[in-house]
């Protein structure tokens, strides 16, 4: 529990301070759902929950916007990535290209719909081409490149060993 607060703390300080910095054209990855996936597609569907509601909890006190909002679709968003695993025999660099892909879009659509609920068609095109297609690709290869470091480099005395017993 301490390593997902921990971790979830360390995500949020990043999102706030590093993503700006490796925005391309504008768009700026979303630390705090990719983690969640990651963990999700690592760790199962339990895990995931645990860290997306950790990190969405910490993003809606520390960041602007709807309160509420990020608890429930990066919670959402790491027990889907979770389920997927399941549903996967082998979780593959496609399978997980796909599921982050969904899962951002369909956390930007409904941060969209809940933040501008009178959204008329030419900007829900415009926000579509320009912020949320773009930002759910960069999102996915960002969760992908993570969940290969991870594999990589995973010990069975490692931090999330330490994270998948508990």
């Amino acid at each position: 529990m301490v390593i997902y607060i921990a971790l979830s703390l360390c995500v949020v300080i990043l999102q706030s301070t590093v993503s700006r910095y490796l925005a391309i054209q504008g768009v700026h990855p979303d630390f705090c759902l990719v983690l969640a996936c990651v963990v999700g597609f690592l760790f199962g569907e339990h895990k995931g929950l645990g860290v997306g509601l950790t990190v969405g909890l910490f993003q809606d006190l520390l960041s602007p916007g709807g309160p509420g909002v990020n608890i429930v679709l990066k919670g959402l968003a790491g027990v889907l990535s979770g389920v997927i695993t399941h549903t996967v025999a082998t979780v593959t660099g496609p399978a997980i290209l796909a599921g982050t892909w969904i899962l951002s879009l369909g956390c930007g659509l409904s941060s969209l719909v809940i933040a501008y609920s009178d959204v008329n068609i030419s900007t829900f095109v415009y926000t579509m081409t320009t912020g949320l297609l773009p930002q759910s690709v960069y999102n996915s290869i960002l969760a992908l490149g993570c969940f290969l470091v991870f594999r990589k480099y995973h010990r069975p005395d490692s931090l999330f060993e330490l994270l998948k017993r508990r």
